[in-house]
């Protein structure tokens, strides 16, 4: 659940309704679509290197920072760790330096309210995510405030109605706890709204709204309708661990165990064979196929996997985050070998 407030601006697929033009060449398009992808595929170093590329071209532009800190926040995300955090702050400074700058240069581009909102939002959700809730909330409220001018400026530009709408729905999907404050108000409706329009209509928006409205219908509990929506973007991006962790989380909330220890594997597996495995995602993973073959009644295959979280060596500070990992393992450990136990021979 923790994966479904991270926004990256993902490719254009076809036969779509016309779109607002970008400021950039079909070239520099091009350039952009090919990192997304890489970001979408988890290929962090080759996406990287494109919007490195971008900079390089365009070093007073603020595009290829923003995909730049777009892409290591993804990256440390997806691997759950903070290896990379000064160089996702490094690569946010820049990009609201030469924002800002562009900005006071030229104060008609909706493109560069477009992205320095962006910009602002991802500084915030990291923030609010590593503890920062003040800050955080107070540069996603700025991040917001500059998307809105970018579609006060084009009204077409409906890939910044994601990230607006996005906002809307999770604002007032807490209302209840933040209602006192004076500009909160319960929009979810307006919010979902706003996302259809940016799959539907966006130049980058397809398929991270996708992968968020499905996060949405998650929450809503409306899990056939989760499902599909993940099936989909699974589809088009087969091994994406962005689309094979909700599958995985959704098939398990349906009680479809089989498919759930399909995915959680796939997804153990590219952990396993990857280049970096700070062991949180292994724990994650095992613990849900251990809980898979346990309601299975495999109880046998359920202490495999549990005594695995549990004899897991990790460091200090993911040992940390995994206390409920560890506490979940023993607590259904125990129950496994007492269902062995009960079973008459």
């Amino acid at each position: 659940m923790r994966r479904f407030i991270y926004w990256i601006l993902f490719i254009l697929t076809l036969n779509y309704p016309a779109v607002p033009q970008t400021p950039f060449s079909s070239d520099v398009d091009s350039l952009i679509f090919r990192g997304i992808d890489y970001t979408f595929t988890c290929e962090f170093d080759s996406a990287m290197k494109i919007f490195q590329s971008i900079v390089d071209q365009y070093p007073d532009h603020i595009v290829g920072y923003f995909y730049q800190a777009a892409t290591l926040q993804s990256k440390m995300m997806d691997y759950e760790t903070d290896l990379w955090e000064e160089m996702f702050y490094q690569k946010i400074d820049q990009a609201v330096s030469v924002g800002q700058k562009q900005i006071d240069e030229t104060r008609d581009d909706p493109w560069t309210y477009f992205y320095l909102g962006n910009t602002y939002s991802y500084k915030g959700l990291y923030q609010a995510k590593s503890g920062g809730l003040i800050p955080g909330f107070i540069n996603a409220r700025k991040g917001l405030s500059y998307l809105e001018k970018s579609v006060e400026l084009d009204s077409s530009l409906y890939d910044a109605y994601l990230v607006i709408g996005n906002f809307k729905y999770w604002e007032g999907r807490f209302y209840k706890y933040i209602k006192w404050l004076p500009w909160v108000s319960d929009e979810r409706r307006e919010g979902l709204q706003m996302i259809r329009q940016s799959i539907k209509r966006g130049t980058f928006s397809r398929w991270v709204g996708m992968n968020s409205l499905a996060w949405i219908e998650f929450d809503r509990k409306r899990f056939d309708i989760a499902i599909s929506i993940f099936r989909e973007g699974l589809e088009q991006y087969p091994e994406s661990r962005f689309f094979l962790w909700g599958m995985a989380h959704t098939s398990f909330r349906m009680e479809k165990y089989r498919e759930s220890i399909s995915y959680y594997q796939q997804i153990l597996d590219s952990i396993i064979s990857g280049d970096f495995n700070n062991g949180y995602n292994e724990a994650e993973c095992r613990l849900k196929i251990g809980l898979c073959h346990f309601y299975l009644k495999e109880f046998d295959k359920a202490i495999e996997s549990f005594g695995m979280v549990l004899s897991r060596n990790v460091n200090e500070k993911i040992a940390e985050r995994l206390k409920k990992h560890y506490h979940e393992a023993e607590v259904y450990l125990k129950k496994s070998r007492k269902a062995i136990t009960d079973t008459p021979r």
